[in-house]
Order: C-alpha cells, then structure tokens, then sequence
C-alpha cells in the first residue's frame, strides 16, 4: 500500500509520518517512509535554495523541480508498495495544492500526472489543522522557518486549496483526519483508519 500524509505548513505531516511507521512496525507490519522534496538529492539542492534562500522560481519551475523526483521515484514507489505500507510525508498532492496557488492550472498538472505516470497513491490522509493552529505550532518550533512557513497568508490559501482537493477527491482518494487533536490521537485515528482499508 502507497499512502500520503498531507497539510498545511504546521499541520504536523512530519511527525505524524514518523509515529505512524513506528505504530506499524511495533504491529510488526512492513513499512517505511519517504520524505519530499528531499533536500539531499539532486533538485531537491534547488529547491531548499528557493525555500529557505529566497532563490527565485517561477511556477513552472517549481512544478518542474519537485515533481522530477516523483517521476524519478515512480519505480521505487511501484515495488515498495507492493510488499509493504509506504508512507510519504508529501507528495505530488502537495504539488496540487501549493503550485496550482502559483499559477500552474491543475487540469494541466492532473495532464502532466498522468502522462508521465506518478504513482498515485491508495489514500492521501490529509490533517485538517486550522491555520491559526498551525501558524502558532510553526511559531513554536526552534528550527529555522522557510519562506512558506513565514507567509501567514499563503497558509491561508492552502488550507483553503487543501479543502477544495479533498472535497473534490481530486486525482486521488482523500481521507480527512482532524489535525487539531492531540498528537498521539491523531496517531491512533491514522492507524485505526488504515486497519480498516
């Protein structure tokens, strides 16, 4: 199985990824997790220039740049979930979200999916955190905030954004997890819902 763990900067995609595999590997069931965009590989140098050095791209850049390693990643992705539970902490869902808010036109970028082939995942859970929630748990955080962290109201947007993906089931199946909860709940409620698929 192939799920995504989605949300709005703050809504704790990270450490919900980190809990839920080592829910499931204490269950004793095979798993892992991916993170994006991965800062180690090849464009994922680039993009941490753009989000933490201001380096400017334009939409069709940032479209490009993160969904290369969703393509390069595509047969890795295709075997894992064949024989295990891979998890991602963001994904080309997260592309839909935050580069169509940029001026890609989803129809284009669901065109662009499909055409060359990304893997689509069994379940996108998305954690339903309301901004002001996630802005002040962003606040919260010693670690050093990037460009979308510090825009207040580019958050706003997603969360928006997010909601209108969700509602609409786009290009994948969505599940809503309410985010606001306390972090082991949210865990529990992640794994309860996965044990039912």
């Amino acid at each position: 199985m192939f799920i995504v763990i989605e949300g709005i900067d703050g809504a704790g995609c990270e450490t919900q990824g980190k809990n839920l595999l080592k829910m499931l590997s204490q269950a004793g069931k095979q798993a892992s997790l991916i993170k994006y965009p991965d800062y180690e590989r090849n464009v994922g140098k680039i993009i941490k220039e753009f989000l933490y050095q201001n380096k400017d791209l334009t939409a069709q850049q940032q479209f490009l740049l993160y969904t290369i390693q969703f393509i390069m990643d595509k047969q890795m992705i295709a075997e894992k979930r064949k024989n295990e539970i891979l998890i991602a902490d963001r994904y080309f869902t997260t592309t839909l979200c935050y580069q169509t808010l940029e001026g890609i036109d989803l129809n284009w970028a669901l065109e662009y999916a499909k055409n060359f082939q990304i893997e689509i995942p069994d379940i996108v859970f998305y954690l339903d955190v309301s901004p002001d929630i996630a802005i002040q748990r962003k606040g919260g955080e010693q670690k050093e905030k990037n460009r979308r962290e510090k825009d207040f109201e580019f958050i706003r947007k997603t969360y928006k954004q997010y909601d209108f993906l969700v509602k609409n089931q786009i290009w994948a199946k969505w599940i809503r997890i309410d985010g606001n909860l306390g972090i082991e709940e949210i865990t529990k409620n992640l794994y309860n819902e996965l044990s039912l698929i």
